[in-house]
């Protein structure tokens, strides 16, 4: 087995504590967890709905860095701070994904930040 290989890309909001974007091991991508906010600007999404479409851009953009695709996403975890919000999440994750479907764990919990979702996702090869 190879050495992990830590990931970093200005594409996505730079990590807020002591922790990586991703880690590689392998053929397998392990990404923390991506919230909705803009990695230029700063600024959290102003609507749940805005904070789960850029989440799912920032977890795109620390998956193209590395050359892969939400396609090669294998499992995702899911956080919301309210499950009242599950059906709007689920829809805009549905439209994301398309006709891929990783294996998928949703949880609610409370967020730091004031966030109110959250995705992480492995990725293989």
């Amino acid at each position: 087995m190879s050495a992990p290989r830590l990931i970093s890309t200005d594409t996505a909001p730079a990590p807020g504590g002591h922790y990586s974007q991703a880690v590689a091991v392998g053929d397998v991508i392990f990404t923390a967890g991506q919230v909705g906010l803009d990695p230029v600007t700063g600024e959290k999404a102003a609507t749940f709905a805005g904070e789960v479409r850029q989440s799912l851009e920032n977890l795109r953009a620390v998956l193209q860095s590395e050359g892969l695709e939400l396609t090669d996403v294998v499992r995702t975890m899911c956080l919301l701070t309210d499950t009242a919000d599950f059906a709007e999440f689920n829809a805009i994750y549905a439209e994301v994904f398309g006709e891929h479907r990783p294996a998928r764990s949703t949880f609610a919990v409370g967020l730091a930040g004031g966030f109110r979702f959250e995705i992480e996702a492995i990725a293989s090869r």
